[in-house]
């Protein structure tokens, strides 16, 4: 029997043209700690053992960058509302703002300088599945 992965940490790396602008993002606007950095690499704590980076290396977006496409982030928080309304104060341009989805989340979007999609949700209270 195949025993299922059990990963101790989880890290997501974005492959962007400009790392300042990235660190403008996810630093500056969103909150996240820095928690390594070189000319190159940039890596963020987003929880406990999960770690959102980006790599800033020219060869390494043209050969694996996709320049947002198939990609969707999305953080979970427990107040998306109150989120939302926090990181609009910070700066951070909203394509949409708080709606309920028919998956069970109440969600808000966002692009990060790359155009990749950063979604901001809450699971819907007492939801039971839907449609």
């Amino acid at each position: 029997m195949i025993q299922p992965i059990r990963p101790t940490a989880q890290e997501t790396i974005l492959y962007v043209r400009d790392l300042d602008a990235a660190r403008g993002y996810y630093a500056d606007l969103m909150g996240f700690p820095v928690t390594y950095e070189s000319d190159w690499f940039l890596s963020f704590e987003i929880g406990p053992r999960r770690y959102l980076s980006c790599n800033g290396r020219r060869e390494d977006y043209e050969t694996r960058g996709t320049s947002g496409r198939g990609v969707l982030i999305e953080f979970r928080v427990e107040d998306v509302d109150a989120t939302h309304r926090e990181l609009s104060d910070l700066g951070v341009p909203f394509e949409f703002s708080p709606e309920d989805k028919p998956w069970g989340l109440r969600s808000c979007g966002s692009r990060d300088p790359e155009g990749y999609p950063v979604w901001i949700s809450s699971e819907l209270p007492n939801w039971s599945g839907g449609d």
